[in-house]
């Protein structure tokens, strides 16, 4: 069973790498926001937003992980009173092998700014256009034994089939690529009620507007049968990165003085493969300040989600589990996926200019 799995992540892996990989995905979408929509880059009150999240999946069979952090703050007013501009950065690190049998990762390093332009005096009403520059660099530890194993054993027995000359990666691929990326999006923020502060939010986004150019890290050899292509080929069409969309909506509504319901919608559609992620929050109020979110979801064609947060003051908090109910469970021995999110609202306060008045005690 480990080494079909072994032998299952690593030709996934090369294959994204020849033909254009999957994005990474989040169930928790909604708490990696500059990943989610560059449009969302300062959508919020206050000064200073910082936040994280960290993704582990198959992680008993020393399985993949993909940490990610973010900063953003809306910086300075834009062009009219009502409007502003917003700036942040976002890292993403996926360990898509592993650990150290295999070696596959990609960091990604990217910043953004977001116009939100307000459509009413009150920013009830809100239309933001956002844009992102990044890198993404992708490395193969040739010397990892598993990779090794797979690669060059008979195909018989499980591996690649491949020669040792064959195996060998040219001194570009060993030390790893690099690609630029260019993301944009859109989104629209309205309060629906002021008074129980019901709120809807939708965008779309799309990565990779730039179609990079993506090399593979994979030898390029011919099949067992001798007549197939290339494995690993480096053309043109290959090299390209297809371009991935985000789209997604949020609706925030009162149900009565303690509780809120809060579904959402988010769907990625990357290389020709689309998955769509529907969530039910329910969020209770224990105290003031204090609201504790439960929900459930669904992936489809992939898990079913359990979700658990917590909101204290400026502080939010969410852990969720992904369970598998693909045939991929069967490989994972139903262990699913989890997630850790954090972030966290910093509010510096202007200290107010006081004007000394003199009161004539004749008046």
């Amino acid at each position: 069973m480990r080494s079909s799995f072994y032998l299952l992540a690593l030709l996934s892996f090369c294959c994204s790498l020849a033909v254009g990989a999957q994005d990474t995905h989040f169930t928790l979408h909604d708490y990696n926001p500059l990943w989610l929509n560059p449009a969302q880059t300062g959508a919020y009150s206050g000064t200073v937003r910082v936040g994280g999240i960290y993704r582990g999946q198959w992680y008993t069979l020393n399985g993949l992980s993909t940490p990610s952090a973010y900063v953003d703050a809306p910086i300075i007013r834009g062009l009219r009173k009502f409007d502003w501009i917003g700036v942040g950065a976002n890292l993403i690190n996926d360990q898509s092998g592993m650990g150290a049998d295999l070696g596959l990762q990609s960091n990604y390093f990217g910043f953004s700014a977001a116009y939100h332009l307000s459509l009413d005096n009150n920013r009830r009403n809100v239309i933001t256009l956002g844009a992102q520059y990044g890198s993404t660099t992708y490395s193969l530890d040739v010397n990892g034994t598993s990779l090794v194993q797979q690669l060059t054993i008979d195909p018989a027995l499980g591996g690649g089939g491949q020669s040792q000359g064959e195996f060998q990666l040219n001194q570009e691929g060993s030390d790893g690529e690099s690609y630029n990326n260019i993301n944009a999006g859109i989104m629209l923020r309205s309060v629906l009620d002021p008074r129980k502060q019901n709120k809807l939010e939708a965008g779309i986004s799309l990565l990779h507007l730039n179609n990079p150019k993506q090399n593979t890290l994979v030898p390029t050899s011919r099949d067992t049968t001798g007549g197939g292509p290339p494995v690993g080929s480096n053309n043109e069409d290959n090299r390209r990165r297809k371009p991935t969309l985000h789209g997604h909506a949020r609706l925030d509504l009162e149900m009565d003085g303690n509780w809120r319901f809060q579904p959402s919608v988010f769907a990625q559609s990357s290389a020709s493969v689309t998955s769509v992620s529907l969530q039910a929050w329910g969020s209770r109020a224990l105290k003031p300040n204090v609201n504790l979110r439960l929900g459930l979801g669904y992936r489809t064609g992939d898990a079913a989600q359990v979700l658990v947060g917590l909101d204290y003051e400026q502080l939010r908090a969410a852990l969720s589990y992904d369970i598998t109910l693909s045939q991929a469970r069967t490989i994972d021995n139903y262990q699913g996926a989890f997630e850790l999110s954090a972030q966290y609202i910093i509010n510096i306060y202007k200290k107010p200019t006081v004007v000394p008045t003199m009161l004539c005690p004749k008046i």
